[in-house]
């Protein structure tokens, strides 16, 4: 690595876990531009300044640039104080309606970070299911103020300032028999009550199991892996899942559900990653990576460095075109390119990936021109 990317990790090491940064790393040559810039690619802004608090003073950032950095801080704790505010709102909405949503990845997973206002947040993903989806819709129609283009997973809606996904479905593979044993699964702890309960601010939120909940996150980055890319961020929120439940039960629960979802190598190079460039023990690991996941790891780190969070900062990226079908082929040739070069990381999703996705992009449209809201470009 480069001296830029052992202090960039080293500060990671210590936002996560909360241990004193090597201070032998750092001198009056030290790049901290570059160091800010890398935290803001790869969204972790928040977790590598709590890393530079552990250095002695005249060894962190000069003053313009920790300025800036405390300002970016106030924006990011603040974005996650009104998503928490506006969870307590939306849950208060369903539930005088008689639906319980589950709430999926975000501000569920934050919790499981040192200081959870310091994780870089987005929106609020719901998992409703079919049954009260379009109920669900309508009330946050109500009082929302845009609406994006549906896809066959969910609705997203722009409510109080903030986005919405309301999902009839929580997720789906690509490869079809792992798919069906991932829809069981999530049909026989939804409809078994099996779900979690956790104070997210001021409202106890209802979470899947966390075994599940945490087989969830890495299918969730593979999938963003596949099409455009994940950022430091992904890896961090798996590191942190496994981390905070290290005196629980339930690793082999999760090693069980991973390989039944074709997903064992991945968890294995997720876990080489974690370990050798976070610090994460290996002991809390569900499946313990193997000596030849260790070139993948690198090499998927290769591609996180350079892409940064979802891919946004790759610079060989081509910009999607504005036109409607020419961004839906853009996102098709971007995955299948992707999965040709990058499908070692999940071999059975990278093969059916893009054919589900055209096939799922047909669905819709045939969706919207016989529900009477075809657009102009059908």
């Amino acid at each position: 690595m480069t001296i830029l990317q052992k202090q960039f990790f080293a500060l990671v090491r210590s936002g996560l876990w909360g241990n004193e940064v090597d201070a032998t790393l750092f001198d009056a040559s030290t790049d901290w531009a570059k160091i800010y810039q890398s935290a803001r690619k790869q969204a972790l802004l928040g977790i590598v300044f709590d890393g530079v608090q552990t250095l002695p003073k005249e060894k962190q950032p000069p003053r313009n640039i920790y300025l800036q950095w405390c300002n970016a801080m106030l924006h990011i704790e603040e974005n996650n104080r009104v998503l928490n505010r506006e969870l307590a709102n939306v849950y208060a909405l369903m539930r005088e309606n008689g639906i319980e949503p589950v709430l999926m990845k975000g501000q569920g997973v934050a919790q499981n970070y040192r200081y959870p206002l310091h994780r870089h947040c987005g929106d609020i993903d719901l998992y409703i299911g079919p049954e009260n989806y379009e109920k669900a819709n309508a009330l946050l129609r109500k009082e929302s103020t845009c609406e994006h283009e549906e896809n066959y997973k969910h609705t997203s809606l722009t409510w109080h300032g903030i986005t919405i996904e309301n999902h009839q479905i929580l997720t789906q593979l690509s490869a079809p028999a792992a798919d069906r044993r991932l829809q069981a699964e999530i049909n026989r702890w939804h409809e078994t009550s099996e779900c979690r309960k956790r104070l997210i601010g001021n409202v106890e939120v209802t979470l899947a199991p966390l075994p599940f909940d945490t087989a969830f996150v890495l299918i969730h980055s593979v999938q963003h892996f596949l099409n455009e890319g994940i950022g430091l961020r992904q890896i961090c929120d798996w590191a942190c899942m496994l981390h905070a439940q290290r005196d629980l039960p339930g690793k082999e629960e999760i090693a069980l559900l991973l390989k039944s979802f074709g997903l064992e190598k991945a968890a294995r190079v997720f876990g080489a990653l974690a370990v050798r460039y976070l610090g994460l023990s290996i002991d809390v690991l569900p499946i313990v990576y193997q000596q030849k996941d260790i070139q993948t790891a690198d090499w998927l780190l290769n591609d996180v460095w350079q892409g940064g969070n979802f891919g946004q900062y790759d610079e060989e990226r081509k910009k999607r075109p504005k036109g409607y079908w020419q961004g839906k082929w853009y996102t098709f040739s971007r995955a299948l390119s992707r999965c040709r070069e990058l499908g070692a990381l999940a071999p059975g999703e990278a093969r059916w990936y893009p054919l589900i996705l055209m096939k799922h992009s047909m669905q819709m449209q045939w969706k919207k021109r016989f529900s009477g809201n075809s657009s102009p470009h059908d």
